[in-house]
């Protein structure tokens, strides 16, 4: 591996060094020394090497239909054995070259056998050809590196005894892994052999059970300092008349979810000094709101000298929770505080800022701390602003399986709210540019007849084609005056007056990088195209479509693709598609990605476990004794 890639992969991996990629955790092993001749004498549910002959074969296309590319999507094969009878099964990654040097031949493949009644089959058939050994196996990460990356970085370091060294000094450095290296009287390198060079399968399978032991452990034990203590109880303050008055003042009527939520908080609050609460809603279910009326009725029930605050991950957000604050609640003179804000006044009530609030000694004493997308700051950063008998709202607009959040937040009053206030028709769609670009004009040209917006969002700012630079200057040619180019590069007011013209309708056309997954609060977004979406995380991508029809509406949302992707990453942009309740979705990609990756997703900075693509399922979690 030259060094270029070992520094791709290892960015890739979050490693800050060469040594940390035998962090790396393998998904299972193989054992490379052993052939199977029948495939009715191969292991179940568990990678093996089996001797096959090539009998016939056809390509097949994305959608299963034969195709005469010399790179199918997949090739479909009938495999002999030389004991029982033939099969068929789908390759991937296999060009019909290889293929056709292979009818009628020998050959050794890596597969996984499943049993359907009294049938097997196999999945993940490859060619592979037998080392001897007990092979591990990785995962890569969609979108970014492969498994065979992977594998490449941590063999390259197991050459390098210094590197092996180093790698355990990290492993001893958690407190929870290296007491228990002590209890079982093993060593932290003699564990790391034993992931990446075991003896034998059952050494590999001890391994990984110790190491999925040792990460639920630290999780918990994370999960335990990021939880705040409660105060006496007896402290607590009764909020009902102020919230039922504070929801009498609206102009709109609460939906079910939001009242729902509303009275978890209230009865929280009424049974504590100090509550601690998980607020989570999906993209545009009205949690905002839910936390305004909160805090209003929390300082309304306090004594004058009372303030609660909101702290947001921008500017941008900050001053649109500040206008809606101001708007709806005006007697509690509302303040913005941000890097460029004057000095508090004293008669604020309620403060809206981002982590600018941490750095003024004129916030006070809070009686209540919202925390906006809380996954965002650090532990250290949400609690900076607590005090003994501070009401704590962590907020999330980032759905949390229930799993998770149990296992994140023990002890914590939860909320959540599932549905959007208004109904929602969104369509969404995964297209590859070129073969698909009609389908994607349409919808543009459709939307702009029907006086929508529409958003063109790319990954990178700068650079050429696929850049919000370079497509905004071509769009901005072809449409004259109607386009509104918005970044996170742009000082405030560019980018604000950009928002406003995209609103306003004067430019009905944006060309953006992610300055629009929070915050800006467009009604009429009727499209939003998102290029190079295999870049984008699940739950990225259904914040990207939460800016559409915010008040309710039809709509279409568009994964763009610049060619066919890997079946991981297809997958998990097929579940954004079919399935637009955010919870159903974060469940979905719980099963597609494992608990570990999922909770790394929602921690800032490192990871709260030693390993990385630890593979743990949320039963695993739940029922571990830790």
């Amino acid at each position: 591996m030259d060094q270029k890639t070992l520094e791709s992969t290892l960015k890739a991996l979050d490693c800050d060094s060469h040594a940390q990629v035998l962090l790396c955790i393998p998904k299972g092993h193989v054992d490379r020394g052993s052939v199977y001749t029948d495939l009715h004498a191969a292991p179940l549910h568990r990678e093996s090497l089996l001797r096959v002959r090539f009998e016939g074969y056809a390509g097949l296309d994305s959608q299963g239909n034969a195709t005469g590319s010399p790179y199918p999507a997949s090739i479909e094969v009938k495999l002999s054995f030389e004991e029982g009878s033939p099969i068929t099964t789908r390759f991937f990654g296999l060009s019909l070259a290889t293929a056709q040097a292979l009818e009628g031949r020998w050959t050794t493949i890596e597969a996984m056998a499943v049993q359907m009644g009294t049938n097997r089959y196999l999945r993940g058939a490859r060619l592979q050809k037998p080392t001897g050994r007990i092979d591990p196996l990785y995962n890569g990460i969609g979108g970014k590196v492969s498994g065979e990356r992977v594998q490449e970085a941590i063999e390259a370091a197991l050459g390098r005894p210094s590197l092996i060294e180093q790698a355990a000094e990290e492993v001893m450095a958690s407190t929870v892994i290296s007491r228990r290296l002590q209890v079982v009287g093993r060593s932290a390198s003699a564990l790391l052999y034993s992931l990446h060079r075991p003896a034998s399968l059952v050494q590999a399978a001890n391994a990984l059970t110790f190491v999925k032991r040792c990460t639920i452990a630290e999780v918990r034990a994370a999960a335990r300092r990021a939880s705040m203590p409660a105060a006496d109880a007896s402290v607590a303050t009764n909020i009902d008349k102020a919230l039922i008055e504070a929801v009498g003042q609206q102009r709109e009527v609460l939906s079910p979810d939001q009242r729902q939520a509303l009275n978890i908080i209230r009865k929280a609050i009424n049974a504590s000094g100090a509550a601690r609460i998980l607020l989570n809603g999906d993209v545009g279910s009205g949690k905002t709101l839910v936390f305004l009326l909160s805090l209003a009725a929390v300082v309304r029930s306090s004594d004058t000298s009372s303030r609660v605050a909101v702290m947001v991950p921008s500017d941008l957000v900050a001053r649109q929770i500040h206008a809606q604050a101001s708007s709806r609640f005006p007697d509690l003179r509302p303040a913005l505080v941000c890097a460029d804000s004057s000095d508090i006044p004293v008669n604020a009530r309620i403060l809206i800022g981002t982590q600018a609030l941490l750095a003024r000694k004129d916030v006070g004493q809070l009686t209540a701390l919202v925390v906006d997308e809380q996954h965002k700051f650090s532990v250290d950063q949400r609690s900076a602003l607590v005090g003994p008998r501070t009401h704590v709202i962590e907020a999330s607009a980032t759905p949390i399986p229930r799993s998770l959040a149990l296992a994140l937040f023990s002890g914590w009053v939860q909320a959540r709210i599932e549905r959007c206030p208004v109904e929602k028709d969104i369509s969404s769609h995964v297209l590859i540019e070129g073969s698909d670009r009609d389908t994607a004009v349409q919808l543009v040209q459709t939307h702009l007849q029907r006086g929508k917006r529409v958003i063109f969002l790319y990954p990178k700012v700068s650079g050429e084609n696929a850049s919000v630079k370079a497509r905004g200057q071509a769009l901005s040619e072809r449409f004259p005056g109607k386009v509104a180019i918005i970044h996170g590069k742009l000082s405030n007011k560019h980018k604000q007056l950009a928002i406003s013209q995209f609103a306003d309708g004067s430019c009905p056309i944006a060309v953006a990088s992610t300055a629009v997954e929070v915050g800006m609060d467009v009604p009429d977004v009727g499209l939003m195209i998102v290029s190079g979406a295999d870049r984008f995380g699940v739950s990225q991508l259904h914040q990207l479509r939460g800016r559409l029809v915010r008040n309710g509406g039809s709509g279409d949302f568009v994964m763009m693709l610049d060619r066919q992707p890997a079946r991981p990453t297809l997958q998990r942009l097929h579940a954004v598609r079919d399935h637009l309740d955010g919870f159903a979705l974060a469940e979905r990609d719980l099963q597609l990605r494992g608990f570990g990756d999922v909770l790394g997703d929602m921690q800032t900075g490192k990871s709260t476990g030693t390993f990385k693509l630890t593979k743990l399922s949320a039963e695993d979690f739940l029922d571990s004794p830790g």
